[in-house]
């Protein structure tokens, strides 16, 4: 780090006299445009204040903001990585050496004082005051066409109300809860990205190196596209078919044969077949068949312009009706259970 020449104490005393001095002090209002026109995080501008403002009257007179620039502008020309936790001596003006000696020993004092710091963990449970919050941040957010939310996006949004977290942090965090590393991401990992750097910000919690097992099956969860127009529109197709091929070989084959005519008198066989299905059984096969039937009804929407085929419009409507039907009884069959589950609680109590 280069000692201060007289040139350069010329130039912030022109800044200096720019920003109007009360008293010959500027406050931390007056130098704002300065500190956020040098784009540095606002841990590293909040560090360098504190350098600055030796005698911590939360103002800077003309000594202390030329400590103030000339640490900005090394890192901002990267003649520094990174600020330094004392100020080396030639930066301290000869007038605050007593006042430097005085902080290091209150500082001294206190750290004495002071317990040893704990670890703190983040806390991955959200509180409906939390979700709420995070809602409101989410809804605020330009989305893709998709619904999901690219990094640049949540970092800016975020920077405006946190501001103890820095592009490491952010970068960390993203990284977490984006394992894929897919471009953007959707509601429910976007949760957890501002509800891990919240308590970043507020309590200084260590961002972990792993997500806990159920967190990560919801960010490791894939973004289904059904988008006709797409060049991989036959891969997705395919997909289709095949989770279909699966959910019938899931399901009872007296069942299925059940599920295509309309006698309400095989309602109850059906219930009695998908009892012995298991709650994560009925969980895959319901979103199965829901995204097959938002895949179908897009399809009967998009009509042939896309095709040069002609399409079965009944086979389709066929499937549309039989999709309905299972998704109508695998309702009803989950409801039921729960209102067994409910009773079997409050037996319990």
């Amino acid at each position: 780090m280069p000692k201060l020449e007289q040139f350069e104490i010329k130039k912030y005393w022109q800044i200096f006299s720019g920003l109007k001095p009360i008293e010959n002090k500027v406050n931390h209002d007056q130098v704002l445009p300065i500190l956020y026109n040098s784009k540095l995080d606002s841990s590293v501008l909040n560090k360098i204040w504190f350098l600055a403002d030796i005698d911590d009257d939360d103002n800077l007179d003309f000594e202390e903001f030329v400590i103030c620039m000339r640490l900005i502008f090394d890192m901002v020309n990267k003649n520094i990585s990174s600020v330094p936790d004392e100020l080396p001596d030639w930066l301290v003006p000869g007038s605050k050496v007593n006042l430097i000696k005085e902080r290091k020993k209150r500082e001294q004092i206190e750290n004495a004082d002071l317990p040893p710091k704990k670890e703190i963990k983040v806390d991955w449970y959200m509180s409906p005051d939390d979700l709420n919050q995070y809602e409101k941040i989410y809804t605020s957010c330009s989305k893709l066409t998709d619904g999901t939310i690219t990094f640049h996006e949540l970092a800016t949004n975020l920077s405006t109300k946190f501001f103890n977290i820095s592009k490491t942090d952010l970068n960390k965090v993203w990284s977490l809860i984006n394992p894929q590393n897919l471009p953007s991401i959707d509601r429910d990992p976007t949760f957890y990205f501002i509800h891990c750097l919240r308590q970043r910000n507020d309590l200084g919690a260590e961002i972990p190196a792993s997500l806990p097992n159920s967190l990560a099956e919801v960010c490791n969860k894939k973004q289904v596209s059904y988008d006709l127009g797409s060049s991989q529109s036959s891969a997705k197709r395919k997909d289709q078919v095949n989770n279909m091929e699966k959910l019938r070989d899931n399901v009872p084959k007296s069942m299925t044969e059940s599920s295509s005519n309309n006698d309400p008198g095989n309602d109850n066989n059906i219930k009695q077949k998908y009892a012995s299905l298991t709650d994560d059984q009925i969980a895959n096969m319901r979103e199965q068949l829901e995204g097959l039937l938002k895949y179908k009804k897009s399809e009967k929407n998009q009509g042939g312009s896309k095709r040069s085929k002609p399409i079965n419009i009944r086979s389709i409507t066929d499937d549309l009706n039989n999709i309905e039907q299972q998704v109508e009884v695998l309702e009803n069959y989950l409801n039921n259970k729960k209102h067994e589950l409910q009773s079997l609680q409050a037996e319990i109590k």
